[in-house]
C-alpha cells in the first residue's frame, strides 16, 4: 500500500517538474530535441518508480539512416513510454490536438514539435499530414497508433487511413511495432499502475515507395498483419 502512495505521490511531482523545464526550454528549442530528451528521462523515471521494465526485440530491424512510419498497436497509456525508451531513433508523436489543452504537459508536447492534429477540421488535418509527410521524408520519424485510440479489450483493432496516406506521401517504410503486456499494467478507463514487463518487438520493415493511393486497403492489411503476428501470449495474458 505504502508502495503505491510513493508512485501516486512521485508522477505527479516529475510530471510537473519535467512539464514546467521543458515549457522553459521549449520557447528557443524551436526544433524540440531538448525537450524530447527531458520526455525521455520523464519517462525513465516513472517507468523506474513503477517498477515497469521493457524488453526489446527486433532491433537488428531498424536502419539508423532511414527515416519511417512508425505503427504500433495501442492497449495501454503504457504504449506511449513503451515505444519512446524501446526505439533508439529521432522521433516524433502524431497526437491529437485536445491534449495540448492539459496544463503542462500539453504546453510541453506543443514546443516539443510533435505532430499535432486537428480532428474536428478535416482540411486542416489533412494539410498536417501533409507537412508531416514532408519532415519525415527529410529527418525525424514519426510514431502513429493507426488503431486511433486504445482497445478496450487489448485485440487489435481496425486501422484509420490517416497514417498510411502519411507514409505513402513521404514514401518511406513502415515500421510495425508490436506491443504485449501493457495492458496488465494498466487497463483502459484506469490509472492503476502495476509492476512488470512490457515486450516491444519490432518488425521488419514494409517498403511504401512501390504502392499506390490504390494499394492503400493491402498494405493497411499488410500492417495489420505484421503488428498481429508480433503479439507474445505469454505477455497478453490478463491475470487478475
Amino acid at each position: 500500500m505504502i508502495l503505491y502512495q510513493l508512485r501516486y505521490l512521485l508522477v505527479p511531482l516529475y510530471t510537473i517538474f519535467w512539464s514546467l523545464l521543458a515549457c522553459f526550454v521549449g520557447v528557443v528549442d524551436r526544433r524540440g530535441q531538448v525537450v524530447n530528451w527531458m520526455g525521455t528521462t520523464w519517462l525513465r523515471w516513472i517507468y523506474s518508480t513503477c517498477q515497469i521494465r521493457v524488453k526489446v526485440a527486433g532491433l537488428h530491424h531498424i536502419d539508423q539512416t532511414q527515416t519511417y512510419v512508425i505503427m504500433s498497436n495501442h492497449q495501454s497509456l503504457i504504449d506511449v513510454g513503451a515505444l519512446v525508451l524501446a526505439l533508439p531513433i529521432r522521433w516524433r508523436f502524431v497526437a491529437k490536438r485536445e491534449l495540448t489543452w492539459i496544463p503542462l504537459f500539453g504546453w510541453a508536447l506543443f514546443l516539443s514539435n510533435h505532430i499535432l492534429i486537428d480532428r474536428s477540421n478535416r482540411k486542416r488535418a489533412v494539410e498536417t499530414l501533409r507537412k508531416a509527410a514532408r519532415r519525415v521524408s527529410e529527418d525525424v520519424s514519426v510514431i502513429i497508433f493507426p488503431e486511433g485510440t486504445r482497445s478496450k479489450t487489448g485485440e487489435l483493432q481496425e486501422f484509420k487511413s490517416g497514417g498510411f496516406h502519411l507514409a505513402l506521401e513521404a514514401g518511406v517504410p513502415i515500421l510495425p511495432v508490436t506491443v504485449s503486456g501493457s495492458r496488465k499494467i494498466t487497463p483502459k478507463g484506469t490509472l492503476s499502475v502495476r509492476s512488470g514487463v512490457v515486450k516491444a518487438q519490432i518488425g521488419k520493415p514494409i517498403p511504401t515507395h512501390s504502392v499506390s493511393l490504390t494499394g492503400r486497403d493491402q498494405l493497411k492489411r499488410q500492417v495489420h498483419d505484421a503488428i498481429f503476428e508480433g503479439f507474445d501470449p505469454s505477455y497478453q495474458t490478463m491475470d487478475f
